[in-house]
């Protein structure tokens, strides 16, 4: 399958973002700013489209990915990879603070999404694709809740919401992840048609057209690595600092 490109640039250009609201939501933890300044307001609601773009492209990449080879191997792999990732940040986030730690960040929920992928993978109409995801937005903006168990707050049909440092519920952000599946075929059309002249058209931004393109194409190793360099830094800084 024809690596499209402009996608990766668009991956690279959601990373770069995450990046740039992490270390600033870092500078909030080690209280070098308020951190409650991130997290309501303009920077959430950046934060937010961040997320939504990154599932976006998650979905539209996972739909044009079933059309690659060895795609059951590849996709076996990073689910495990996915998976393991989980469990460690919960594993280190429940350690650190078990009244805030991790348990369904964006990273679960991708998870979670690649297996609704494959249940709608012999799904070939778009108009049943269509159908779903106005079906899921349906319910993501009715405010539907019910007094669930607290194990089942991942659904985002709880009426509490769970105190967590990073929380993508399946409601309503599903509702992305089916628009992605959605809209992949024409998206991949369009820019198919521009991947052949993408050298050409940004030939004077080349280091940072490669460079969004490095990042997008190495979104879930940037992910991984990201904090754990930024909290040694800023652990570094304090240390030689106080």
């Amino acid at each position: 399958m024809l690596r499209i490109h402009l996608l990766d640039i668009f991956r690279g250009i959601s990373v770069s973002a995450m990046v740039v609201y992490h270390f600033f939501w870092d500078l909030g933890y080690f209280k070098f700013i308020e951190l409650e300044n991130m997290t309501r307001g303009l920077p959430l609601f950046f934060a937010q489209c961040i997320g939504a773009s990154f599932i976006v492209i998650s979905g539209i990449s996972f739909r044009l990915a079933i059309h690659s080879k060895n795609f059951s191997i590849k996709f076996l792999r990073r689910l495990l990879v996915l998976v393991l990732t989980c469990s460690v940040i919960t594993s280190i986030t429940f350690f650190v603070d078990k009244t805030s730690f991790i348990f369904f960040g964006i990273l679960h929920f991708l998870a979670t999404c690649s297996l609704l992928g494959l249940l709608f993978l012999k799904v070939k109409n778009n108009n049943h694709l269509f159908i779903l995801f106005v079906c899921s937005l349906f319910v993501s903006v009715s405010n539907i809740t019910f007094d669930l168990p607290s194990h089942f707050s991942w659904l985002g049909l709880n009426s509490e919401v769970p105190i967590t440092n990073d929380f993508y519920p399946l409601f309503p952000w599903v509702s992305f992840y089916f628009f992605g599946l959605w809209v992949s075929e024409p998206v991949k059309s369009y820019l198919t048609h521009r991947n052949s002249s993408y050298e050409k058209d940004y030939s004077k931004f080349f280091i940072i057209y490669k460079g969004l393109q490095f990042l997008g194409r190495n979104s879930l190793t940037v992910y991984i690595l990201h904090q754990p360099i930024f909290f040694s830094l800023f652990l570094i800084f304090i240390r030689i600092s106080s």
